[in-house]
């Protein structure tokens, strides 16, 4: 039992024990007790006195109202005339009579007429309102189901709604007051969303449904079809990190804007610049990478600008640079943490103005090149150092996105080591089978400071030294390195860097409205630039909450201003 302060006994028809306490309900069906407390919808804890009706209901007079129990549901019928409830009377008319502690008697009559309960929305990428068609939803996307009852009883926030999705969810959902419900990273399939309301009588609705058709979401298959055309392994794993940067790798693509990749040596910065240009409106054009730790300052402007005949000693032509050959293209800027700060001042100028000049050179040229640029580097604490161009780091971190290091996506590395491992058996002609747990455990806890590349050369040198048709953990050559408890200090705080996803695209949303003057439609409207559907635009503003400004006229001639 609850609580040894007994208020109530009743003996229900079908000879179960209810006992009302201080600290809630007991039933007792001379096995076990089954206990009922705020958490399974009582209003209060403190129960009163008990009473079975002619159905065979149960009715709780409690210090939160009566409470009305069909051996399913809870649901408390509320007034303001009715606080804690003494005594409970159903007559041989079936009309309640509640005695209060207020020194009051309530009279109170059963509505039969069931309420009903109908689907407002649908949210995925876009608003469903038309819910007669199937929706289509992706494997990584928050569904929403907005629902609302109505009854001539109960108020739509008073009511109960129970709910199920067919398919996914292996029985009816606990009752809830909440008029929407979310499923997020549904697996593909079709679905049935099913929803029923509850008045404060306990009369049900008929149910309304709608169908869903979740599907594997294509930006992640044109992801990998790209990555496999570029014999690229980078990104092989399932994890919940490497997912996100892949999703949020894919939507920038689409935009022209520049990109910083932040990230550990050895996650694959590189790849998913490629990733970026391949995916992007510049892909017919070429994709130039610079690393901007391997040259030295005396030759990186050059290499970067390219320089006229006689520009300096060694200058015995005209040479275009890496701006110049990357026009139409996309320029990546790699390790750009090690650039000079002379040379910087010149890549602020590109980014500002799209204009730049060869070295020794006086004709001002344009360059429509993407830049996105990487680094394994602190940019904001170089700024505050003096290593830094500030000008230049707000630039470049308009966008600035993290890839996260193997040690953060462990789940990502059984994949890894076994691509690694099959790709040489196959070119040495080896058989050797499945990595076992043991050396698969062994992987996961070490530390990998290298990342990925480091793990490709382990998992080489293992399948070099292997003798049999078994990796050993020995072939690894991992002795005595293991994974710390914690990252190391120097690791980027991406999490105070990186702007959320919502606000970054809610800005850019609305700048594309400025550019076309709150014009959605049409061939010159803000759906095309984005290349969404209208209804999918009008969505997103909904979710981000955009609203276009109130517009001020003014009529000159009788000097009246009005907003519209």
């Amino acid at each position: 039992m609850l609580d040894n302060r007994v208020a109530d006994l009743l003996e229900d028809r079908t000879g179960n024990l209810w006992i009302a306490t201080q600290r809630g309900l007991s039933c007792f069906d001379g096995i076990v007790f089954r206990n009922f407390t705020t958490e399974d919808g009582l209003p209060s804890n403190r129960i009163r006195c008990l009473f079975e009706d002619s159905r065979g209901h149960l009715w709780l007079g409690t210090d939160g109202g009566v409470v009305h129990y069909d051996g399913l549901l809870f649901q408390t019928i509320k007034s303001p005339h009715i606080g804690p409830v003494l005594q409970i009377l159903e007559d041989r008319d079936g009309t309640f009579w509640f005695g209060t502690a207020l020194g009051s008697l309530v009279r109170y009559r059963l509505r039969q007429i069931p309420p009903i309960v109908r689907l407002i929305q649908v949210v995925v990428d876009q608003v469903y309102e038309n819910l007669e068609e199937v929706i289509v939803s992706t494997t990584d996307q928050q569904v929403i189901f907005e629902y609302k009852g109505l009854s001539f009883s109960t108020h739509p926030s008073d009511m109960l709604y129970v709910y199920r999705l067919e398919g996914y969810d292996s029985d009816w959902q606990p009752a809830t007051r909440e008029m929407r419900v979310y499923y997020r990273d549904l697996p593909s399939g079709d679905y049935t969303f099913q929803v029923r309301a509850v008045d404060r009588d306990l009369n049900y609705s008929q149910m309304a449904q709608v169908q869903i058709s979740v599907e594997p979401d294509p930006r992640i298959k044109e992801l990998t079809a790209v990555l496999n055309s570029q014999g690229s392994n980078e990104f092989i794993g399932h994890s919940a990190a490497l997912r996100e940067f892949q999703i949020k790798l894919i939507e920038v693509a689409s935009a022209d804007l520049t990109v910083l990749i932040l990230g550990e040596t050895g996650v694959g910065k590189g790849v998913a610049a490629r990733v970026l240009h391949a995916l992007s409106a510049h892909s017919d054009g070429p994709f130039i990478q610079v690393n901007c730790g391997a040259l030295p300052e005396s030759l990186i402007d050059s290499e970067l600008f390219g320089h006229e005949k006689g520009a300096f000693t060694s200058a015995i032509s005209r040479r275009l640079g890496k701006v110049e050959l990357a026009i139409g293209g996309t320029l990546f800027l790699d390790e750009i943490g090690d650039m000079a700060l002379e040379t910087q001042a010149r890549l602020l100028q590109l980014l500002e103005e799209g204009t730049f000049e060869r070295v020794g050179g006086s004709e001002t040229l344009k360059s429509q090149t993407r830049i996105v640029a990487a680094t394994n580097r602190n940019l904001k604490e170089m700024v505050s150092a003096g290593a830094f161009r500030e000008d230049l780091y707000y630039r470049l971190n308009a966008f600035p996105m993290y890839l996260p290091p193997l040690r953060e996506r462990k789940e990502d590395i059984s994949d890894l080591a076994e691509f690694f491992k099959s790709r040489l058996v196959a070119h040495l002609g080896k058989q050797i089978d499945r990595l076992s747990s043991e050396v698969i455990e062994v992987l996961q806890n070490f530390h990998w400071p290298g990342n990925v590349r480091e793990l490709e050369h382990t998992m080489q040198r293992a399948v070099i030294a292997c003798q049999g048709s078994q990796i050993e953990v020995g072939d690894l050559g991992l002795y005595g390195s293991r994974i710390e408890d914690e990252a190391p200090d120097h690791k980027l705080d991406h999490d105070r860097k990186i702007m959320p996803w919502d606000e970054f695209e809610r800005r850019y949303i609305l700048e594309v409205l400025k550019v076309t003057n709150w014009q959605i439609k049409g061939a010159r409207g803000a759906a095309a630039l984005l290349k969404l559907p209208s209804s999918t635009l009008y969505g997103k503003m909904r979710k981000l909450g955009i609203r276009r400004p109130p517009v001020r006229v003014t009529f000159g001639l009788l000097g009246l201003n009005t907003t519209l």
